[in-house]
């Protein structure tokens, strides 16, 4: 199973950690297929790749995806177009956000019953459900 993992780069870093164990998680039954939203040098090593390159690779990454893991607590244009294409491409995604951090997210999430919506108190009960929740 081939997961991409979305969550926001330049709309703010506060969740990195969570992206982390995340992607701890899914590497103990998928391939992550892009690990780099976890570095702390994400954006310095960006500014040596074309936004083209970039959003190629991405989009590449994506099409060859099983399913889209968006952690949509922080909000993000970046993570919005993802789950856009992503949907539009007809593949699974899957949004998480802690509701400890905000009470809704957008509409345009919320209203898509081709998405699959979950909120967590405490991101253990995303860690410790993970491998149903991907391949359900």
């Amino acid at each position: 199973m081939k997961v991409y993992i979305s969550g926001a780069i330049y709309g703010g870093r506060q969740k990195v950690d969570t992206y982390r164990k995340l992607i701890s998680k899914l590497e103990e039954f998928a391939e992550v297929l892009n690990r780099n939203i976890i570095d702390d040098d994400v954006i310095e090593k960006e500014a040596f790749q074309s936004d083209y390159d970039i959003f190629k690779d991405l989009e590449n990454k994506m099409r060859e995806s099983d399913v889209i893991l968006a952690e949509v607590t922080v909000p993000s244009l970046g993570v919005g177009y993802e789950i856009g294409f992503s949907d539009m491409i007809g593949k699974k995604v899957i949004a998480i956000y802690d509701k400890n951090e905000i009470e809704k997210v957008s509409t345009m999430i919320r209203g898509n019953d081709r998405l699959k919506l979950i909120a967590y108190n405490d991101l253990s009960e995303i860690l410790d459900n993970l491998e149903s929740i991907i391949k359900e």
